[in-house]
């Protein structure tokens, strides 16, 4: 509803049908991340509930003498 009165307020002050098409589909572009952003929260509920993990390991040695 916002982007569809957005869009009817451009072209009312003036901006062509064809350049407020053009700034919708680049705003298309962005959708991935605003659903993952939003449900980042959740699957940090989630995973806190969930309990699972990842097992702490030791460094490996660098160099040579790690063989």
């Amino acid at each position: 509803m916002r982007a569809m009165t957005v869009a009817l307020v451009a072209m009312k002050n003036g901006h062509s049908r064809s350049a407020v098409q053009r700034a919708g589909q680049g705003v298309l572009s962005n959708l991935p991340y605003a659903v993952l952003d939003h449900a980042s929260p959740a699957l940090s509920v989630l995973h806190g509930i969930s309990g699972y993990g990842m097992e702490r390991t030791q460094p490996a040695a660098a160099g040579p003498a790690a063989r």
